[in-house]
């Protein structure tokens, strides 16, 4: 019987006792929301009010906004953050290749020869039986890293889309803005004109030409600053869209309207849906199975070895020898001591374990908070929407009559333009307000952990 035939019996027991010895299950996002979030049933709802109904993909669309669109494919297509993380990815893709293929045999060929009389080569195989999961338990906290590393990649994805979105909404804000500015400035020109004609003619003192120069000081100051915002935002959106930052993108158009409020869902569904808190769970994964890898450690390492060989020589008794030689062979190797190296490193991945379960339960309160948060600022825009909305009415109304006096001589025309000014500042009122509800339902749209696309598609 060849050595391979007698070591027959041996491999098939030491690949039961293999098939016998079961990884455990890392915990899963019910027994992690257990443990860090034990008040938080799968049942509750929102404390906010919130609509009914299971949370929507392509938020994006929701807006109308086509030049939004294509300025988010071009950010998600050259954003340099996101860039980084799709390397992160690919070095996580990596490092489990690596780790998994410790799992299978490692097959050399090895050669020797020269100027001598004997040429041997050698094919040889070696591989660890990992009978106690050491391995096993490596390899698949590669794969959670991995697999953590593409939820991060998604979520850097859903988070460059919503700063781009709220980076075009103050562009265009600005630029609406400046234009109500602009009319301040110049209806304060009309009223410096005015002013002049009344000391002219000996109606008002000198001092009012003085007033009136200080506020159309002011209002320009302020289209100054105005002007520079502008310019910043631009830069911001274009450093976004991996452009170069010189400040020269123009918004055009009027903000979008704002959406209806959409579905939320329920706060735990939250935990199984945001791309960064799976990251989180598959990070706690991995720390359990490095645990469990450490453990193994622990354990005598099984391995079996395989050769073949062949041997050329010029040598008579070389040459009288089997030509190719077989052999198996079988080796074990049992710490005995270690320093407490081994020992250290068990409590150093529990340590870690407890670290990345109790990182998870920060960042799901995190989570829930943004909703809760996000949920209850909608209300309160909603409710300064319809005041400010009835005084821009109200102000409508005065300035008409303002304008009926001025007609028929029982007011100045100074009044009108006074009234001009009110109403042009609570149109600025509203346009700030309005840029605050988009980007209050985008930080909304994120938190509730929604894709921008209609397929949750991750390319770039």
């Amino acid at each position: 019987m060849t050595p391979l035939g007698k070591a027959t019996p041996i491999i098939a027991l030491l690949f039961t006792a293999l098939a016998g010895c079961a990884l455990q299950p890392a915990p899963n996002t019910d027994a992690l929301r257990g443990e860090q979030l034990s008040t938080l049933t799968r049942e509750q709802a929102w404390r906010a009010a919130s609509p009914q109904g299971e949370v929507a993909d392509d938020w994006l669309k929701q807006f109308h906004d086509a030049t939004l669109e294509a300025l988010v494919a071009e950010a998600v297509a050259h954003n340099r953050d996101l860039q980084l993380a799709a390397a992160r990815v690919d070095e996580a893709r990596a490092q489990m290749i690596v780790n998994g293929g410790e799992l299978y045999p490692a097959v050399g060929l090895r050669g020797l020869g020269g100027n001598s009389e004997t040429q041997v080569l050698s094919l040889a195989a070696n591989w660890e039986l990992d009978v106690w999961g050491r391995v096993r338990a490596q390899s698949r906290a590669a794969e959670s890293q991995y697999a953590a590393s593409e939820a991060d990649l998604l979520w850097a994805r859903e988070v460059v889309v919503a700063t781009t979105a709220r980076a075009w909404f103050a562009l265009q804000q600005y630029r609406q803005l400046l234009e109500q500015q602009q009319t301040l400035v110049d209806t304060q020109q009309r009223l410096l004109g005015i002013t002049r004609q009344r000391i002219r003619t000996g109606i008002a003192p000198a001092t009012e030409e003085q007033e009136n120069q200080i506020a159309l000081r002011q209002r320009q100051d302020e289209l100054r600053q105005l002007q520079l915002a502008e310019r910043q935002a631009a830069q911001t959106l274009e450093i976004l869209l991996g452009r170069y930052p010189a400040g020269e993108l123009a918004a055009a158009g009027a903000l979008p309207a704002l959406p209806p409020p959409p579905p939320a869902g329920l706060p735990a569904e939250l935990l199984e849906r945001r791309p960064d808190l799976i990251a989180a769970e598959r990070r706690v994964a991995a720390a359990f199975d490095l645990k469990q890898s450490a453990q193994a450690a622990r354990l005598p390492r099984i391995s079996i070895g395989a050769a073949i060989t062949w041997v050329d020589s010029d040598l008579f008794l070389l040459n009288s020898a089997e030509s190719p030689v077989k052999g198996l062979t079988g080796s074990f190797l049992a710490p005995l001591f270690t320093g407490g190296q081994l020992q250290g490193q068990v409590d150093f991945y529990d340590a870690k374990q407890k670290q990345a379960a109790i990182a998870y339960g920060t960042q799901a309160l995190a989570a829930l908070k943004d909703v809760e948060g996000s949920l209850l600022a909608e209300a309160a825009y909603r409710d300064r929407a319809k005041l400010l909305d009835a005084r821009f009415t109200e102000q409508q109304t005065l300035l008409r009559r303002e304008e009926v006096r001025v007609k028929v001589g029982s007011r100045d025309p100074r009044s009108v333009l006074n009234r001009q000014q009110s109403l042009t500042a609570t149109r600025m009122e509203q346009l700030q307000l309005q840029t605050a509800q988009l980007n209050q339902r985008v930080t909304l749209l994120l938190a509730l952990g929604g894709s921008w696309t209609a397929t949750g598609a991750t390319s770039q």
